[in-house]
């Protein structure tokens, strides 16, 4: 068996000495040279492996395929996830000023309170190529929130219950030379509950301020699907299954003020909005018992402070048994804090516990949310409405929402 002790590694990344933490580079040649430093001492299956691979000898697609940038997806989407809980609540506030406007229009009494309900679906999709820091991936997650708020005044007060439950596939590893990659290259499933309460109030005529804070407790499943190949392609590959389980924690804030202009039945609106988001996800360690492969995570911290500017439109259209709201906006979203990110992981069968560090690639600074809606004010109070949202500008990643929902006053 030859083992390889080099002093000092030049990679894509640059210079890399013995016993340096690893991160990945363009065309995963510091994954491969990682390997090598695991095998040393290496025991159980994983010496198995190093012994048939010379020492950790991996064939290219083999170091695109185990380089474990799945765990550098992770946090980004608990962030979005975080976000997403934030735009919820930021969506009653402005139907909270909304159905003021439009219950006067219907000449419909509404009482202190109300109860609401809504459900949420989102679907995801990044575009990564195969050298890339992270993962592309198909996401979806579904939202369901009830809530109760009052009016007092000029304001309102309240306070929501969301539970969200969020799936996701990696796209799978390109297939080559005696090289048979499986469907996905894993995913990540997790459910949450968020707890969040909100107030708005109006400090002049037409103008508005409000705030929400949240916390959210989430549970994790991750999986991660690669394939062992040695250099010379001879040996048949060695299919990786792992998976782990952790936790987690989310914390969301926004604050807004914004002017909305009555002409007629058409309201025009303008505002400004500061969203900040908190995620972490405990460390874990998988399991692999087919492989040898399984690897220690590092907990995972992340936070994100965005600045939104919108604009909206709503037209109230008065019929005999109520109103009708066409309603459309517009938002800038700029993202000033939400750096690259680094989790470092390690071979459970490897003593020395060599790290190698993923790091996520950094996000897009500007991007534009767009939505249209519709809302009917009926009488007694029932206020059902649909809402359909679309990120766009966003560099190799997409996203658009569904919300569909029911207010009653009483």
């Amino acid at each position: 068996m030859r083992l390889t002790t080099m002093a000092g590694v030049v990679t894509a990344a640059g210079v890399l000495t013995a016993g340096a933490a690893h991160a990945q580079s363009a065309g995963n040649a510091a994954y491969q040279d990682y390997f090598r430093r695991a095998c040393i001492g290496s025991s159980g299956q994983l010496n198995g492996l190093c012994v048939a691979s010379r020492g950790g000898e991996l064939s290219g697609d083999s170091e695109s395929s185990l380089n474990p940038n799945q765990t550098g997806v992770a946090n980004s989407n608990a962030l979005n996830r975080a976000q997403a809980l934030a735009a919820v609540t930021e969506a009653r506030l402005a139907a909270l000023r909304e159905d003021g406007a439009a219950t006067e229009a219907a000449a419909i009494g509404p009482g202190g309170f109300s109860l609401f309900a809504s459900g949420q679906i989102e679907g995801s999709n990044q575009d990564r190529g195969p050298y890339d820091n992270e993962r592309g991936f198909e996401g979806d997650a579904r939202r369901i929130t009830v809530g109760l708020d009052r009016r007092f005044g000029s304001g309102a007060l309240g306070a929501s219950l969301t539970h969200s439950d969020y799936g996701s596939d990696f796209e799978a590893n390109r297939p080559g030379n005696a090289f048979t990659p499986g469907a996905d290259a894993g995913g990540i499933d997790s459910k949450d509950v968020n707890v969040t309460v909100f107030a708005t109030f109006a400090p002049a005529p037409n103008a508005w301020v409000d705030a929400s804070l949240g916390l959210a407790w989430a549970n994790y499943d991750f999986r991660r699907n690669a394939v062992f190949q040695e250099s010379n392609r001879i040996i048949p590959q060695t299919n990786v299954r792992a998976s782990g389980s952790s936790d987690g924690r989310e914390v969301h804030a926004s604050v807004g003020a914004g002017y909305d202009a009555q002409l007629g039945t058409l309201s025009l609106g303008s505002y400004l909005r500061a969203r900040y988001v908190r995620s972490k996800i405990d460390a874990y360690s998988e399991t692999d018992p087919g492989a040898g492969l399984a690897l220690n995570i590092s907990a995972a911290r992340a936070s994100s402070l965005a600045g939104v500017l919108g604009l909206r439109a709503d037209y109230a259209v008065s019929a005999s048994w109520g109103v009708l709201v066409p309603q459309a906006r517009v938002e800038l979203e700029r993202e000033f804090k939400d750096d690259p990110r680094v989790t470092t992981t390690s071979l459970l069968l490897d003593p020395a516990r060599n790290p190698f560090r993923v790091t996520n690639d950094a996000p897009d600074r500007n991007y534009v949310n767009a939505g249209v809606g519709l809302l009917l004010v009926l009488p007694n109070g029932l206020m059902p409405y649909v809402d359909y949202e679309r990120m766009m500008g966003y560099r190799d990643f997409s996203r658009h929402r569904i919300t569909a929902g029911l207010r009653v006053e009483f």
